[in-house]
């Protein structure tokens, strides 16, 4: 069966350009060759506010709108300039340089990433399997898992107000240093480290490497002198009675022995006793 090239960009939803951070929330992708052209955009904006603790849901739904109005147009004006399907032959080259204009880089909360091109028997059912892929399966991984986890966090941390004391810092030698997402500096020095990590994966091996590599880096750092005393790694792990719940426990038994503070990441208690410099009991 012939197979048709593809060209698609994922949409992303990009509502605060000072931390560059975004999620994908859409698809666009046009087969010229066999007159298609299609688009899916996230309906649920739940995991939207999530994401984006600090955004009204409001603002993303409106821009939803907006950009689906925007790009049924663009459909309405691709067909009837190059897809017409009443013409003998597609405009093929017309339809990738309107594509190419529609995806094209620009500052706005919505925006398309770099193009890309794949193969297709059936263009429809691609886009389908690339928003399943690039979309959906984009809110359940662990990164998005552990932003979640910070957000919980920052909001703990504002609510108490101390958030201003933590900040996003790097932390090391010259030869190995590491991102952390909560930094307390006093006079110029690192004292207290906060870094929420997702270990509730099905998966044993997953969390092992995952975690692993956070043992790994705390190590290193340990073994550099570069690590404050106080570290705190809020965590969420699998359930007791799961297949994966020993995995979890090596790996939090691996934090213990590095010094590190390991504690639930609903523990709100704990959390604020370490992170105001509290009398803070494991």
């Amino acid at each position: 069966m012939k197979k048709f090239a593809c060209q698609y960009a994922l949409l992303r939803f990009r509502p605060f350009v000072e931390t560059g951070e975004f999620a994908n929330v859409g698809i666009a992708l046009l087969a010229p060759d066999s007159r298609y052209f299609g688009f899916r955009i996230l309906k649920r904006y739940g995991r939207i506010t999530q994401f984006f603790h600090q955004l009204d849901r409001q603002v993303y739904l409106d821009g939803r709108q907006l950009f689906k109005e925007e790009i049924e147009r663009f459909d309405q004006e691709l067909r009837r300039q190059a897809l017409d399907g009443r013409k003998a032959q597609p405009n093929v080259e017309l339809a990738r340089n309107l594509f190419a204009e529609l995806v094209r880089p620009r500052e706005a909360m919505l925006q398309f990433s770099e193009q890309r091109v794949v193969l297709a028997e059936d263009p429809k059912a691609k886009l389908l399997q690339l928003f399943d892929h690039y979309v959906e399966r984009n809110f359940v991984t662990k990164e998005y898992q552990e932003r979640l986890l910070e957000n919980n966090v920052r909001k703990i941390l504002f609510r108490a107000q101390v958030g201003a004391k933590y900040q996003r810092e790097k932390i090391g030698t010259e030869d190995f240093a590491v991102n952390f997402p909560f930094v307390n500096i006093v006079d110029g020095e690192a004292v207290r480290v906060i870094k929420p990590l997702y270990l509730a994966q099905n998966d044993t091996t997953k969390i092992l490497t995952h975690g692993g590599q956070w043992v790994d880096k705390i190590r290193r750092l340990r073994k550099r002198d570069a690590l404050p005393a106080q570290v705190l790694f809020p965590v969420t792990g699998p359930a007791a009675n799961t297949k994966s719940f020993q995995a979890f426990q090596e790996i939090r038994s691996d934090l213990l022995a590095e010094n590190v503070t390991v504690v639930s990441a609903d523990d709100e208690k704990q959390i604020l006793q370490f992170a105001t410099e509290q009398r803070y009991q494991q």
